[in-house]
């Protein structure tokens, strides 16, 4: 490649808050299937929600960091939720009933909660097992 080439291609451009927020939750939600039965997980609802409650809180911690508004948080939300979860497309169109039951149910709220420290402790102190609560979690609820 001559000088010219090198001094006017395009540089890639830096990923979004929103991407990168994105591909960081892929990480996290990664390093917290490793502490999960998944075949458990597909027999029951309920620790379903638990595990989205948990990922929630971590979306929330990360977006805040982020300074995500609101849809930008639950766009993330969603993308996380069809990349892990196979709902059907009317499940996913209640997003907004579920985040209700994260706050409003104590065992998801605890979750939830749960989600956003682990999160913090993994992401900003680079405890790397501590994403295996979550599995932990699921056994004693």
């Amino acid at each position: 490649m001559d000088i010219f080439g090198k001094l006017f291609r395009k540089k890639p451009r830096p990923p979004t808050a929103i991407e990168d927020a994105g591909r960081i939750i892929d990480r996290f939600a990664t390093a917290t299937a490793m502490g999960v039965d998944r075949e458990d997980l597909g027999r029951y609802p309920a620790k379903q929600y638990k595990v989205m409650a948990f990922h929630f809180g971590a979306i929330e911690y990360l977006a805040r960091q982020y300074g995500l508004d609101e849809t930008q948080t639950l766009g993330v939300f969603v993308t996380f939720i069809n990349t892990y979860f196979t709902m059907p497309i009317t499940e996913t169109g209640s997003i907004s009933e579920r985040l209700h039951g994260f706050r409003e149910k104590q065992a998801e709220r605890h979750f939830m909660e749960a989600g956003a420290d682990v999160f913090q402790r993994w992401h900003e102190q680079n405890e790397r097992r501590a994403p295996l609560e979550l599995g932990d979690m699921l056994k004693e609820y």
